[in-house]
């Protein structure tokens, strides 16, 4: 059976860990006093022990200066990813805020032609018909409002609104 050996230089993994439980309280100060965060500092220890017990080359003379230089390392590359990660989520915000909705020129292509077969449409309307249209559907007036201003009855302003979608959904059939 063959026995697992540590990388040629590397401390021996008996000596890393008394080494490791040794300074263990020192690195949690140190995490913590950066991070305030407990939890991130035992991983963040675990990683220096995974990192220390993987490491190839020769060992060294002073393993605490070691391993502080890696522990700070370790730190540096936690900021770079937490910041990365914040940017990247604030660029995500940024986006959902204004309601940034990606359109493809396919979309918009389409939606240029439907405006502009809804415009067609209205403009072979007999005047009459698209006013009154227009003011129902697009500002809103209720059909009362519209007789009285045009001197006809209710019915009749419903058969203009009548007419005119029966004309619009033509043209949307056809297009």
């Amino acid at each position: 059976m063959m026995k697992h050996r540590p990388p040629a230089g590397a401390m021996p993994a008996r000596d890393l860990s008394a080494v490791m439980e040794r300074m263990r309280p020192a690195l949690m100060a140190f995490f913590v006093r950066r991070l305030s965060d407990p939890v991130q500092a035992e991983d963040l220890i675990q990683d220096l022990f995974i990192r220390m017990a993987t490491m190839r080359g020769p060992a060294t003379d002073n393993p605490e200066g070691y391993i502080f230089q890696a522990a700070a390392n370790l730190l540096r590359d936690q900021y770079r990813r937490d910041a990365t990660r914040y940017r990247y989520q604030q660029s995500r915000a940024t986006d959902a805020d204004l309601g940034v909705d990606p359109i493809d020129a396919e979309r918009l292509l389409s939606a240029r032609q439907s405006v502009g077969c809804v415009a067609r449409t209205l403009g072979g309307l007999p005047d009459r018909t698209r006013q009154i249209f227009i003011l129902y559907r697009l500002e809103g007036m209720q059909r009362k409002a519209i007789a009285d201003a045009f001197g006809i009855s209710v019915s009749a302003v419903e058969k203009h609104i009548a007419n005119a979608m029966r004309a619009l959904l033509a043209a949307m059939g056809d297009s």
